[in-house]
């Protein structure tokens, strides 16, 4: 369904494969294999198409159309990808035309122990972000300076500052992201 409504999205947008490749630096090949579903994208190459097919990345992932939306938490929209140290569970609704217009995004990640939460660091253009720490601890490494952040501790981060995350302990660590607008 990811594949199909990015194929959607993009020719709605009168762009060809080629075009969205140029705006994104992925390759053409690797687009076309993530519209046919031979492929999953990764989060950073879906944030890439996204953005350049102007939408927030939740608008990719659902086409239901709702006035107002509860999210069962046996039903929340996950992501995780093999290999990764981290869960992504979106607690507000994955798709801009259940409520319009999308100004919040919710999401519950959890970050395995002794691990990062991304390789590289995370910039929110026109957004801030608000981490609030369920369990376990977080340090927040925003390139110059270092913030451990416990249970309960919360954390507000203005646009365009470079952030990830590191769990520096064995167990799982569990923390809600806001994200306003949401932005990929």
């Amino acid at each position: 369904m990811l594949g199909k409504k990015i194929r959607e999205t993009r020719k709605s947008k009168k762009l060809t494969l080629k075009d969205l490749s140029d705006a994104t630096g992925l390759t053409s090949s690797y687009i076309s294999q993530v519209e046919r579903e031979i492929v999953d994208p990764s989060i950073s190459s879906l944030r890439k198409i996204s953005a350049a097919l102007q939408g927030p990345m939740f608008t990719l992932l659902d086409d239901t159309e709702k006035h107002a939306v509860v999210v069962r938490v046996d039903q929340r929209r996950k992501v995780l990808f093999p290999k990764s140290n981290i869960v992504y569970e979106f607690l507000t609704p994955t798709s801009s035309s259940e409520i319009e217009p999308v100004a919040l995004e919710i999401i519950e990640i959890k970050v395995k122990g002794k691990s990062w939460s991304r390789d590289d660091y995370s910039v929110h253009t026109n957004a801030e972000k608000c981490i609030l720490m369920l369990s376990g601890s977080l340090i927040i490494d925003l390139g110059d300076e270092n913030i451990e952040l416990y249970k309960g501790d919360s954390i507000y981060i203005r646009q365009n500052i470079p952030h990830k995350a590191f769990n520096p302990n064995d167990e799982e660590a569990t923390a809600l992201i806001c994200i306003t607008p949401p932005s990929y």
